[in-house]
């Protein structure tokens, strides 16, 4: 399962952005009037710090997906909405919030469309007209599914399609209608696992290309046009280890960083830091950092505060019965450089899926499943775990909500504006 871009792939936000950093959100582009009054926030039906839309596979194998909506309290609990759910389409890969609570979009990998939604006055979810367009770029349906990220500005949306090395891109209309662009996909490396926007000066997208199994991976780089549309530069992509799987923009957009899985004799999971140039080109420093054997990369995020900055980590140990989530904790200096925290890891109930960053709270978010965590047990249901940044940037456990939802697959969340 993929899941949304992590929020470290953000180009640093605005103070006017802040509270609208969501699971790979861009901000506002101007291109109509939200369903949410953002001037009165504070009137919501609910004593909510914010929400949390957690998209979730069918009960049953073959049928139709669906979009969970919960208030987030204070302290990080989970209370489903009036209306507690919406329908999605099958085996949804992908969860994105567009600005501050404006529209959703899922991703589904089992039929190759797109579920279209706009964020009502309380929260609850609104499927557009269409509900669903196609993604013109998944051919290969209910295998491997896809990332998706939106642009700084929230006008675009982009899908990357891993099985059929391509990204789809999308303009996002005045009313949140998605709309290919033309072209309507742009080819990649062997099987795109993550695209995230670079520096904003810069207008450079990053593309993580996995490779194929057993082979190591890239980043390509991509210049964005005037029109949304994505075209490769003329930089070499620079290689990124065995199968990498998580790609992130950190350091007040000076890196970028890239989880590869399984490297060398040892099989570790490996952090290689790039530099980026002036022009967006990127530049391997040679840093790496490893997080222990047989570990998968799920998410990465940044957090940048006045003059320093924190990195998160958030893998899965493989194995057919231990499979089970770690989120590790870094210090990172002015070189860019990893430096492991004390305590440097956090354990996680149950199998990772995904990892989002509230910038504007400095919380994060990890969503899990309980399927998977034993292969003898096809069991449901997972959690949502916030974690607060502690003193040198080692998260603290701050809460857990169970879910009570047929696999988990994907969470995006929005933070509510002060009255």
């Amino acid at each position: 399962m993929r899941t949304s871009i992590d929020l470290g792939g953000l180009p640093r936000l605005t103070a006017v952005c802040l509270a609208a950093v969501l699971a790979t959100s861009g901000c506002d582009s101007g291109h109509g009037d939200s369903l949410v009054n953002q001037n009165n926030q504070n009137h919501y039906p609910y004593n909510a710090n914010g929400f949390a839309y957690v998209a979730s596979a069918g009960a049953t194998p073959g049928s139709a997906g669906a979009v969970y909506e919960y208030a987030v309290g204070l302290d990080g609990t989970l209370a489903p909405l009036a209306q507690s759910s919406i329908a999605a389409g099958m085996n949804p890969s992908a969860l994105v919030v567009v600005g501050n609570g404006r529209y959703v979009y899922v991703v589904n990998a089992g039929d190759g469309t797109i579920s279209q939604y706009a964020v009502a006055a309380d929260a609850t979810l609104k499927a557009l007209s269409p509900a669903t367009v196609t993604n013109p770029g998944m051919h290969t349906l209910g295998a491997t599914g896809g990332a998706a990220t939106v642009d700084p500005t929230g006008g675009y949306l982009y899908v990357s399609n891993t099985a059929d090395d391509n990204v789809a891109q999308f303009n996002i209309g005045s009313g949140g209608q998605l709309t290919p662009l033309t072209p309507a996909t742009v080819a990649t490396g062997v099987a795109p696992v993550a695209v995230i926007s670079g520096a904003t000066s810069s207008g450079v997208y990053y593309i993580l290309n996995s490779g194929a199994v057993g082979e190591a991976g890239s980043v390509s780089q991509y210049t964005q046009g005037t029109d949304g549309t994505l075209t490769p530069t003329s930089a070499t992509p620079v290689a990124a280890g065995m199968n990498p799987s998580v790609l992130a923009l950190g350091v007040f957009q000076n890196f970028v960083y890239a989880f590869s899985n399984c490297d060398g004799t040892q099989c570790l999971g490996s952090i290689r830091q790039y530099s980026v140039g002036t022009d967006g080109a990127l530049t391997d420093t040679g840093n790496i950092v490893t997080t222990g054997t047989h570990s998968f990369g799920v998410g990465m995020a940044f957090q940048d505060v006045g003059a320093g900055s924190s990195g998160y980590v958030l893998t899965n140990a493989m194995g057919v019965d231990t499979e089970s989530g770690t989120l590790s904790s870094f210090q990172i200096g002015s070189s860019g450089a990893l430096v492991a925290t004390s305590p440097a890891t956090q354990n996680t109930s149950g199998r990772a899926v995904a990892l989002l960053q509230t910038q504007s709270f400095g919380t994060l978010y990890v969503l899990t499943t309980n399927a998977g965590a034993d292969a003898n047990v096809a069991a449901t249901g997972g959690s949502v775990l916030s974690f607060a940044e502690g003193n040198g940037g080692a998260p603290t456990l701050a809460g857990m909500a169970p879910l009570s939802i047929p696999y988990p697959t994907a969470i995006g969340v929005w933070v509510v504006l002060p009255p």
